[in-house]
């Protein structure tokens, strides 16, 4: 049996940090643990290694994995080194403290590696993720851009600009398809509205007032793209108007439409 001194426990601390000594073993440890700050500090390492691969999956390590490593650590103890002269019960816990602290070592270096190719996988699948929602994104981005074009060369499409005057002048592009009885807006220098504002599409008609229909804002630039807008059934349209009008829209324009636009032979 050790001396109990804590330079002899040293080669303890591998097995108890483990759980892996016998009952006797370990009070003599902890009797010369309470006493040693090298011993503490050693101990605190083995643990703080032990917790890595813990830390790694995000988890506590599952009992089973603890029961084969006790496991792994019973059966060196329990293999003797090749007889030699003055071998007794000393020497045989001397041996034990050595397969210890072999095996103690390599359960570190094992755990270390263990983390660094969790930590690699997980950064390798985040890189997948992000990477497969920036296609997805892309394709869909493809796909409502391709359906906007196939809208805008249908042959039944009518082209309607509407310019203001100035230099660099607001305009909208209204792509009216009649068969389907939709409508595109496109509009370019036409800066973005505030707030408690909002601009509005509206849908002349030969006679009577005109229709109120999507409202919109644009991006910073002053570009917009609205697709999709339904023209009401039974409705006869000649043109369209654009007007700015308070948050959610109007009923009937409230202000001067400054941006307006008719269809070929209705006006």
């Amino acid at each position: 049996m050790s001396d109990g001194t804590p330079e002899t426990m040293r080669d303890l601390v591998a097995g108890y940090s483990l759980g892996a000594l016998t009952p006797e073993e370990a009070r003599a440890f902890e009797a010369a643990l309470a006493i040693s700050p090298e011993l503490q500090r050693d101990l605190q390492e083995f643990r703080e290694t032990n917790a890595l691969l813990a830390l790694a999956e995000g988890r506590t390590p599952p009992a089973e994995l603890k029961a084969r490593l006790r496991a792994r650590i019973g059966q060196a103890k329990a293999g003797t080194l090749p007889g030699r002269p003055g071998s007794g019960p000393a020497s045989d816990l001397g041996r034990r403290s050595f397969t210890l602290v072999v095996m103690g070592a390599g359960l570190a270096a094992a755990i270390l590696v263990a983390v660094m190719l969790s930590l690699k996988v997980r950064s390798l699948n985040s890189a997948l993720g992000e990477r497969s929602a920036e296609v997805s994104r892309i394709q869909r981005d493809l796909a409502a851009r391709e359906a906007t074009l196939n809208a805008i060369l249908e042959p039944a499409t009518q082209l309607v600009t509407m310019v203001a005057p100035g230099e660099t002048p607001p305009t909208a592009q209204v792509f009216f398809d009649p068969r389907k009885r939709t409508v595109i807006v496109h509009t370019f220098n036409l800066r973005p509205v505030s707030a408690t504002k909002t601009y509005q599409l509206w849908f002349l008609r030969k006679k009577g007032n005109p229709i109120p229909s999507q409202v919109f804002n644009t991006e910073a630039d002053g570009r917009g793209l609205v697709q999709a807008i339904q023209v009401p059934a039974g409705e006869e349209i000649s043109g369209f108007a654009l007007t700015i009008e308070p948050t959610g829209g109007s009923p009937q324009p409230t202000s001067t439409p400054f941006l307006a636009g008719f269809l070929p032979g209705t006006k």
